[in-house]
């Protein structure tokens, strides 16, 4: 902590909420204790997300092996994709063991909300596989966005769901 005021963390991914924390020095919490009171009852927590969370945290700790089923379940999917976007103008984005995933088009980029909501459809109308676009505000935005897929890998999905999916993908990527 000598080098380093701060180190923050976000609770919102992981557990599907919001919050987090920071860790430092005395004087910096002391700091961020003191000067965020205003915002500890303006912005609080609503109740609905204060219980998701804790009760997201609860099955974690009575089920640990789900943490380890959705890692193994990420990096299937992650890598049958991979495979299937080879040699195609889509990508895949996101860490290997990330239960989030992003498909995305890298041709014309005029193009990709097009082909990306073509994917969307078919996965719907073909194969019965419900998927969603990111969307953004993208004049809000400080960075630019690409444009995207939303994928989320569940520890409680079966290799055959896995399969199913991966293959339905696989089918329309090569017709697209």
């Amino acid at each position: 902590m000598i080098d380093v005021d701060m180190v923050m963390a976000s609770l919102e991914n992981a557990i599907a909420s919001t919050g987090g924390f920071c860790v430092g020095r005395s004087y910096v919490v002391g700091h961020q204790r003191l000067s965020g009171l205003g915002y500890c009852f303006s912005a609080s927590l609503p109740p609905l997300l204060a219980t998701a969370a804790s009760e997201a945290i609860k099955i974690i700790d009575e089920q640990p092996e789900r943490v380890n089923r959705v890692r193994e379940n990420a990096t299937k999917v992650h890598k049958a994709l991979e495979k299937i976007f080879s040699g195609t103008l889509f990508a895949l984005v996101g860490a290997e063991i990330s239960p989030l995933k992003h498909l995305q088009w890298k041709g014309k980029k005029e193009q990709a909300e097009e082909v990306l909501d073509q994917l969307v459809d078919k996965l719907f109308d073909n194969h019965s596989i419900l998927v969603t676009r990111a969307r953004y505000l993208v004049k809000e935005e400080c960075f630019p966005v690409e444009s995207s897929i939303k994928v989320m890998v569940q520890s409680e999905l079966t290799d055959e769901e896995m399969d199913r999916f991966v293959n339905a993908v696989s089918d329309i990527v090569q017709n697209l």
